[in-house]
């Protein structure tokens, strides 16, 4: 099942709500993708209200550190306060919670957590804790409501639903990446996952090795990917459409990863 408009706009609404009533947004983006999870929408909003602002990159743990690096200091030299960390595997995380204090106007400080479904929110609420307070999933837009949490006696922290965007077009690839597809309820997986596939091989032709093949084929891929799994059907044909959920799933769960520098994207204007 896919995100319908109706989604969007409440899910925006909520998000709104919160960022008014926090002091500090911290966005969080996959460092596989850090500018297909970002959120121009939500930063011009941010902008506009006058919030301290803090880019958050998760998931480094899935890319080298030099690239989450770089991709910290093409943010900070934008002027906007960045930390590259991975809140699963407790790696950088401390700089997280030290570049929070390091903006917050006072204290206590209400920080909004905030970005696309599945990157990596109710584990960084969880790491700011210090024990699991939020509900985490590999489904997209698990997070149903606003979660609220005292994490420090100085640090209110506030989840929300995953923030999408009417913008999305008909790019299925970025629908998948930033958590608009929910592999278990989509009617036909099999575009969504070539878009991905096609996307993923653009930047790390060796991304599907580990499913042990090396070609350059989505759609051969698939094929590749539904044998090795057995999802066959009578005749010996390859299930695709299960083969495609094997793929949407894997790029869930952080076992399909690539990566890009900053260098060719050129500088960052803040949201009007």
């Amino acid at each position: 099942m896919e995100i319908g408009l109706s989604d969007v706009r409440e899910a925006w609404r909520r998000v709104r709500t919160v960022v008014e009533d926090s002091d500090v947004v911290l966005e969080v983006l996959d460092a596989r993708d850090p500018l297909a999870t970002r959120n121009i929408e939500l930063e011009r909003l941010v902008a506009s209200l006058g919030k301290r602002f803090i880019v958050a990159i998760n998931k480094a743990d899935l890319v080298p550190l030099d690239v989450g690096l770089k991709w910290k200091e093409w943010f900070e030299a934008q002027g906007l306060p960045a930390v590259v960390f991975s809140a699963k595997m407790r790696l950088g995380t401390r700089k997280l919670m030290a570049k929070i204090k390091s903006v917050a106007p006072s204290v206590p400080v209400r920080v909004a957590v905030v970005g696309y479904p599945n990157v990596g929110k109710s584990t960084v609420i969880n790491y700011l804790k210090g024990r699991h307070v939020a509900p985490t999933s590999p489904r997209p837009g698990f997070t149903r409501g606003e979660q609220i949490v005292r994490a420090k006696t100085w640090l209110i922290v506030v989840d929300t639903p995953g923030v999408l965007t009417s913008e999305e077009g008909d790019d299925a690839a970025l629908a998948v990446i930033r958590g608009a597809v929910d592999p278990a309820r989509i009617d036909d997986a099999v575009p969504y996952a070539i878009a991905l596939i096609n996307r993923v091989l653009s930047f790390n032709p060796r991304a599907l090795e580990h499913y042990g093949y090396s070609g350059a084929s989505a759609e051969e891929a698939l094929e590749h990917i539904g044998r090795r799994y057995g999802r066959l059907m009578r005749g010996g044909r390859v299930n695709i459409e299960e083969a495609a959920r094997i793929v949407l799933r894997d790029w869930i769960e952080g076992k399909i990863t690539y990566y890009y520098l900053p260098d060719s994207v050129g500088t960052y204007s803040a949201p009007p």
